[in-house]
């Protein structure tokens, strides 16, 4: 196994092990990539040890930007990094990580045109439920980076095999290419409901891709996204088929429609043209659309991801912030934030029934946002009581499976066409 460095390779192999551990008690499945810069040394000779550190910096910040998690990121080598992969959904995704890992360094260390490109080699290891320990698990990684520096193929299906008998589609992200360019992806609608009145007052709209017979978590698809650099024109195609099927309702159904836009766009200068450009073709009232993006999104990249609000709103569309609570943002937010709805996360309104502290976060994000003048939609109500008590609290709006589940299209309709309200 290469050497690494002394303080940083004990907090990565304290950090992996924890993972280790989390996944096991988790039942989660566990990445690693160590990503490596082969070239680096004969950088440094050529061009001297800064160009070199500028390398090494820019490449840590990268990754850091990727992960968005605290202790997974680690330089553990002169010119490698360990990438730690926590709670992946399907051990398939790491190959995903990987892609996009290399993308995302490839265009970041290309350099000007006089210094020398940098290599970068990636080895892989995938830990099924916390099965393996942390230096089973760095063993396995280190061989797969060796077999990389040496011009190996990486089967990622002999990684996974590794861990398991799982079947992976390795042409994932070929199919995801064709049913963009084939328009096979489609939409389903889940209402959100006026507390007060019990009327239906929009509906969000989420992306949805069949293929091989299974649905394709939406997660996956955009990660598919932006491993392919297609993040745009996914966004592009669900930004288009929503206007398109509200221009479809009007005069039929009264309701607006949400839809969501990938974190990795909220601060791109395109995404206001783009929103602009779509309503101008399909003719909606802008008012009917509401553009949600996640708090963590935006106060990621915060002047940009500001700016890019303020130009939607003026274009009179309406703007949401996605999974409130989770972001870490100040109370100052609230002062400058250019929206008009705020989405407490699902995992506060699944557990205030049961923990105290959860309740007091709901009731106090209520009242914070009406002083703004801000309205509040509350996701995942899945009962009665959880409903009966947002009611309560003042909260605006609801959504979640205790009105109705995401549905097709003709299926949504007709549960419009059947819904009575709330019942006392």
């Amino acid at each position: 196994m290469a050497q690494l460095s002394g303080i940083e390779r004990g907090l990565f192999i304290h950090a992996l092990g924890v993972a280790v551990t989390e996944a096991r008690e988790y039942k989660s499945h566990l990445g690693l990539l160590l990503v490596d810069l082969s070239n680096l040394a004969r950088i440094n000779h050529y061009h001297g040890y800064q160009a070199g550190d500028s390398i090494l910096l820019t490449a840590q910040q990268q990754l850091l930007a990727i992960s968005r998690l605290p202790d997974t990121v680690f330089r553990v080598g002169s010119h490698r990094f360990g990438f730690i992969l926590p709670d992946l959904g399907n051990p398939a995704y790491i190959a995903l990580a990987m892609n996009r890992v290399h993308r995302v360094l490839q265009s970041e260390l290309h350099g000007d045109s006089g210094l020398l490109g940098v290599e970068i080699r990636i080895g892989i290891a995938i830990n099924r439920q916390g099965a393996r320990e942390a230096m089973t698990i760095l063993a396995l990684a280190e061989a797969s980076l060796a077999q990389a520096k040496l011009g190996g193929v990486q089967r990622i299906e002999d990684v996974l095999r590794e861990g398991g008998d799982e079947p992976v589609s390795l042409r994932l992200e070929q199919r995801f290419a064709e049913a963009l360019k084939d328009n096979a992806f489609e939409l389903h609608f889940q209402p959100k409901i006026d507390l007060g009145s019990g009327q239906v007052c929009s509906a969000e709209a989420l992306l949805r891709w069949q293929t091989g017979g299974e649905y394709i978590a939406p997660e996956m698809v955009v990660q598919l996204a932006e491993a392919a650099g297609q993040t745009y024109e996914l966004t592009k195609w669900v930004v288009h088929r929503a206007l398109r099927q509200l221009k479809d309702w009007q005069g039929s159904l009264d309701i607006g429609l949400a839809l969501n836009v990938p974190a990795s766009l909220a601060g791109d200068p395109d995404l206001p043209t783009l929103l602009h450009d779509a309503i101008a073709i399909w003719g909606v009232p802008p008012a009917r659309l509401t553009v949600e993006l996640t708090e963590s999104a935006v106060i990621e990249d915060k002047q940009s991801g500001f700016d890019n609000l303020l130009k939607i709103r003026e274009q009179g569309i309406n703007i949401s912030i996605d999974d409130f609570g989770t972001g870490y943002s100040s109370l100052s937010y609230f002062k400058h934030i250019p929206a008009a709805e705020l989405k407490i996360d699902k995992s506060f309104v699944d557990s205030m029934l049961v923990d105290g502290q959860d309740l007091e976060l709901v009731k106090v994000i209520i009242y914070i946002a009406h002083k703004f003048g801000l309205k509040v939609v509350a996701e995942g109500v899945e009962d009665r009581a959880s409903l009966d008590i947002l009611r309560e609290l003042g909260c605006d709006m609801g959504q979640g499976y205790f009105f109705s589940e995401p549905l097709p299209r003709s299926e949504f309709e007709c549960w419009m066409r059947n819904w009575r309200g709330l019942a006392e």
